[in-house]
């Protein structure tokens, strides 16, 4: 606050009040064990044999007990406090009955609490009943107030839970004859200040067995400045306890309801008259509140697994239904009821290459433009959901209507949108009394301080613009919902992609087969259109002319088809699918040497012929690559006296090594690095046949079986052709030899 002289709440040192409740005794000792505060009733009681004093060691004091079990302080304070993490209770015997005594470690301190026995064993007899009573019931809250109820005899005992906005609501309740229920109230967060929240996730157990009873100071060392946190008879602030009467009330208890170490709630018990609730009677309470919160968390574990369950066969089904090539709008559009009765949606609208789609109750399209136009300057993520949306000031006739939104947005990436909607729910809270701050001037502090509410009769309010709120595995199904979408689209766009990209290399080559083909078969055509020209033309021609016309017919037409043939096979050997297996090349090199002796009329031809190994491939795919390189290496030696062609093999362990090579007209330095492109002629082939296919089929082929070919050529000596084929299968041993053909 501004004002210096306005004391709120959460300002009040609550911790560090010097006081105890008068239902026990407190005596606090220093970490060398030495006495440094104790409670004034000590001196007051009629205890004399006790007599406590400042030094008093802990020990002296133990032994001085009447414990009905021995305590061994070596073994509870054995190493350091920092291994005590609890409390140490026993009985003990004194004057006026039996008592507890309570030991623990705190703030570097030992303290110890001694209060007398108030309650009846056989309460403690039935805790197997009480946790059937939780687990048979299906308001676990109901239950707990009903436990608490019979264990502690309060008037009132009310499950009070914690909203995020810090107010709190009943919502459970246990009360006795003739109270008015308060199930259902509302409570503003100022009647539990924040420092008094914070202590119920350190101690769970707070009571006020009367809010009339002096408070008994404590005595000694800086009873000030001495931190009560963790002490259980620790007197209240006279701010709460005029709280309490305003509210009618003459005792109260409290224990926290703490999940994933956060303070849930409360069960906040009221009594109309003075109640004491000893300590095992809170310590009972905490157990039970505690199993409470076990099975409550278990529940809801098991309404989430139920929930997961539910949608995993909603994503499944998404997702085989994308992968199989079908239409995200046909998908969306078939699972529209399924989505809005998982997500207990009331309607739901899905944008799909700018095309809109509404199921059930939502907003038309004017406002779903407009709720777009908002959420893009609020939100950049691709998820949203809020329960309390407020639509913008010039929609005032659906400013309620649909408070509840939760979307995927993927339009950047898949030009995909989709909403949910949940109507408003209009809500009537009832409060305990105008939750308005009141303020009193104390003129001994000079200061202003929060005067606790003197009304809790019931006040209503209107709550208007809020749907249910969306819980976190509704958002979670969310996310996972769109992680599928992405996943599937994009792999389908990247099958797409793939498929331009072979389109576009297809339609690549086809250009260049029709370029190619155009240009070269330019010439046999001329030939073609210039002889049937003649024999058209002129009159009387002689047979000899014919004839040779007939030839010259003949071989440009062949041309042609070995041109198309050659073009065809080199189409096919990109798109040949095979499975590798062992493949021997000896059963078809000599076919291929003799079919080729014949088409390149040649008589004398000296084959030097060495090892051939088996290679992991595909028979055709390799006769094809041997057909090519051998009837290349014969046809560009056929002008030599004796054309000498040379074939071997060497198994390199990781692969088969094949060397081919002839004493041909060999190829220049320059022309090596394009000789394995399609169509290209050699210029000192020009007298040889040949449409330059051949080499570029072999490397394509090459290419398929993950091989590599290297050469090395002299102009007018020859060419070899070295050729890596890896090894894909351990059909094939033989042993590793030097390659005999590297330098």
């Amino acid at each position: 606050m501004d004002d210096p002289h306005f004391l709120n709440c959460d300002q009040e040192a609550i911790h560090l009040c010097g006081h105890v409740q008068d239902f026990g005794f407190l005596i606090v000792f220093d970490k060398f064990h030495r006495c440094i505060c104790w409670s004034q009733n000590w001196q007051e009681s009629s205890l004399p044999e006790h007599s406590i004093h400042k030094g008093l060691l802990l020990s002296t004091f133990i032994n001085s007990l009447k414990l009905s079990h021995p305590i061994d302080l070596d073994q509870i304070l054995r190493d350091n406090m920092e291994i005590f993490k609890h409390r140490y209770v026993a009985d003990i015997q004194l004057q006026d009955g039996t008592h507890y005594l309570s030991i623990y470690p705190f703030d570097d301190k030992i303290f110890i609490e001694i209060e007398k026995h108030q309650s009846q064993s056989h309460q403690f007899k039935n805790i197997y009943h009480y946790a059937q009573h939780i687990n048979n019931n299906k308001d676990i809250w109901k239950a707990l107030a009903e436990n608490i109820y019979t264990v502690t005899g309060y008037d009132r005992v009310m499950i009070y839970k914690f909203s995020k906005s810090g107010d709190g609501k009943v919502i459970a309740e246990h009360v006795s004859e003739g109270l008015e229920p308060l199930l259902g109230y509302h409570y503003p967060e100022f009647d539990i200040p924040q420092q008094a929240r914070l202590l119920y996730t350190k101690i769970f157990a707070r009571v006020t067995p009367d809010v009339d009873a002096k408070p008994i100071p404590v005595l000694g060392i800086n009873p000030e400045k001495l931190d009560l946190s963790m002490t259980g008879i620790r007197a209240m602030s006279p701010i709460h306890l005029q709280y309490l009467r305003n509210a009618q009330v003459r005792a109260s208890g409290s224990f926290s309801i703490v999940i994933n170490g956060q303070l849930w709630g409360l069960v906040a018990c009221q009594n109309r008259m003075p109640k004491t609730i000893d300590l095992a009677q809170r310590h009972l309470s905490v157990f039970i509140v505690q199993y409470a919160v076990n099975s409550f968390l278990a529940n809801k574990q098991i309404a989430e697994n139920n929930f997961k369950l539910k949608t995993k066969s909603i994503e499944f089904e998404i997702r085989q239904s994308l992968f199989s090539k079908q239409d995200l709008h046909q998908v969306i559009g078939n699972l529209t009821s399924s989505l809005i009765d998982i997500l207990k949606a009331d309607g739901m609208a899905f944008k799909y290459r700018g095309k809109w789609h509404m199921i059930g109750k939502t907003p038309n399209k004017d406002y779903i433009q407009q709720l777009e136009n908002n959420l893009a300057n609020r939100c950049k993520d691709e998820l949203f959901w809020q329960s309390d949306f407020k639509w913008p000031q010039n929609y005032k006739e659906q400013w309620f209507h649909f408070p509840g939104i939760a979307s995927i947005d993927l339009e950047h990436k898949l030009d995909f949108k989709i909403y949910f909607f949940r109507e408003e729910v209009k809500i009537e809270e009832v409060w305990a009394g105008q939750p308005e701050k009141q303020l009193i001037y104390d003129p001994n502090k000079s200061a202003n301080f929060p005067s606790p509410r003197t009304s809790f009769e019931a006040w209503k309010k209107t709550i208007r613009g809020t749907a249910p709120k969306w819980k976190e595995w509704e958002i979670d199904f969310l996310k996972n919902l769109s992680f599928i979408i992405q996943e599937a689209c994009l792999k389908k766009i990247t099958e797409i992609q793939a498929l331009n990209e072979k389109l576009v290399e297809i339609n690549n080559v086809l250009e260049t087969f029709s370029y190619t083909l155009s240009h070269d078969l330019k010439n046999p055509l001329a030939a073609l259109q210039m002889t049937a020209q003649m024999i058209r033309d002129r009159a009387g021609l002689s047979q000899e002319f014919l004839t040779k016309a007939g030839k010259n017919m003949m071989e440009a037409i062949l041309l042609m088809n070995n041109m198309l043939d050659k073009t065809v096979d080199f189409a096919r050997t990109k798109s040949y699918d095979f499975e590798y297996e062992p493949v021997y090349p000896e059963r078809f090199i000599q076919h291929i040497i003799d079919d080729c002796k014949v088409r390149y009329h040649i008589d004398k031809l000296e084959f030097q012929k060495g090892r051939i190994l088996p290679i992991d491939g595909e028979k055709t795919l390799i006769y094809q690559l041997f057909l090519n390189l051998l009837g290349n290496a014969i046809k560009y030696s056929s002008n030599k006296g004796i054309p000498i062609i040379g074939l071997d093999s060497e198994d390199y362990g990781h692969a088969i090594v094949y060397k081919i090579y002839d004493n041909g007209i060999g190829i220049s330095a320059e022309e090596t690095e394009r000789i394995f492109e399609i169509f290209h002629r050699l210029p000192n082939a020009v007298e040889f046949d040949g449409s330059g296919v051949g080499l570029s089929i072999v490397k394509r082929i090459l290419e398929r079986l993950n091989a590599t070919i290297t050469v090395e050529s002299t102009l007018n000596e020859g060419t070899a052709f070295t050729i890596h084929f890896p090894k894909r299968s351990n059909t094939l041993k033989s042993t590793p030899a030097k390659n005999p053909y590297q330098n």
